[in-house]
């Protein structure tokens, strides 16, 4: 059985915390658009999903490291 990748948003969740999140999820798709034909060229067995899912998973780990250190 598959698990969600998605976080839940419980009704706990504020609604500035939402649109923030949907900001970053837009920001991330956004950025794999507009690099994805590069990163291609270069490894061609790479799909856009896991193109995609790297660029947001490495801009989460910068996010976290730059909030502790702050």
């Amino acid at each position: 059985m598959k698990t969600s990748k998605h976080r839940r948003i419980t009704p706990l969740s504020s609604s500035a915390a939402f649109e923030r999140e949907a900001r970053r999820e837009i920001e991330h798709f956004q950025r794999a658009v507009n690099s994805y034909a590069d990163r291609f060229a270069r490894e061609p067995h790479l799909s856009f999903e896991q193109h995609w899912f790297r660029l947001a998973a490495t801009s989460r780990l910068a996010d976290g490291e730059e909030r502790r250190r702050s």
